[in-house]
């Protein structure tokens, strides 16, 4: 592409978006995955797109392209899946899983409260470290602390690694409890 790249990418990804985020449904079944396995494709399309004149059929190469990164993205979540299963079975031959997630939220509930509420601001709501930064009006190294030394705590107190989910879970669960004892 020459001066006019940016136009001339424009009206392929016009063109060929809506078909590439089909194709990509197919297989993911999900909207919002699809489109951002779509998007990640024209990005990498845009950052190649010097060689896109020497591609002869480029909707067949997007389609080929949009079907390999969801087949990834299936075989990354079934490895993920795998390892959750397989934490779960862990878990299972040491306590029972709700057994489990009581002794997490205990130890949670040891923690300083800042350093909780920093913890679950990332945890549950997602939160990256810049935007719990910004709320708590800390710095981004503040918030980074906070967590490493929470992961650390939780580490020593239960007496091994707790992934995310499992914290998501503790943190939802004492939520409801929570609700339920004020209603």
């Amino acid at each position: 592409m020459s001066q006019s790249t940016l136009p001339s990418f424009k009206t392929i990804f016009r063109e060929l978006y809506p078909g590439m985020v089909r194709i990509a449904l197919f297989y993911i079944h999900d909207l919002p995955t699809a489109e951002d396995i779509t998007q990640e494709v024209f990005a990498k399309l845009w950052e190649k797109r010097e060689q896109l004149e020497t591609i002869d059929n480029l909707k067949g190469y997007l389609s080929y392209a949009v079907k390999n990164h969801c087949l990834n993205h299936l075989k990354h979540q079934q490895v993920i899946t795998r390892h959750q299963q397989e934490y779960l079975k862990q878990i299972a031959t040491d306590d029972r899983p709700d057994e489990f997630i009581q002794k997490v939220q205990t130890s949670l509930g040891k923690l300083p409260p800042k350093r909780r509420q920093i913890l679950e601001m990332s945890i549950v709501q997602a939160k990256s470290y810049q935007e719990i930064a910004d709320q708590e009006g800390i710095s981004v190294n503040t918030v980074k602390d906070h967590i490493k030394k929470a992961y650390a705590f939780l580490r020593k107190d239960i007496h091994r690694n707790i992934p995310d989910f499992i914290l998501f879970i503790a943190f939802q669960t004492a939520t409801l409890l929570q609700t339920d004892k004020i209603n």
